[in-house]
């Protein structure tokens, strides 16, 4: 792992806190602008796509959301376990993360995603999401 990789993983780290203080503080607006405008979503059921996805930061912030409402009255807590997953570097811009997430009150699932950047220095945003 090179001191750059190193420094990425760091910072995609302090990305996924980041995304969970949003999430727990109900900030799914600001949670748009960590997806690039083109995101991808794996939602088979709902895709026209023949690559099974969804796009757009409207269709990422509409599966937050949606998580989080859940069902009738309930809300779900979403916490991605980053500090656990595996980083691997696609390149000097792009990352693949993946790893456990629960979905309190009793879910648990795997998260994958894909992140860029536009240039070192730049933040880092959510290219493609899978999670099961």
């Amino acid at each position: 792992m090179t001191l750059e990789n190193i420094k990425s993983i760091k910072e995609i780290k302090a990305f996924a806190q980041t995304w969970n203080e949003l999430y727990a503080a109900t900030n799914f607006e600001a949670m748009k602008a960590l997806a690039t405008e083109d995101v991808g979503i794996a939602n088979a059921q709902e895709s026209t796509s023949p690559t099974g996805l969804i796009y757009g930061r409207q269709a990422y912030y509409d599966g937050i959301y949606g998580a989080y409402v859940g069902i009738g009255d309930q809300r779900n807590m979403l916490v991605m376990k980053y500090e656990d997953w595996e980083y691997i570097p696609l390149g000097e811009n792009e990352f693949y993360t993946i790893g456990k997430y629960t979905l309190q009150p009793d879910s648990v699932g795997v998260n994958c995603w894909l992140l860029r950047r536009e240039c070192r220095g730049s933040p880092w945003r959510i290219f493609r999401v899978i999670n099961n």
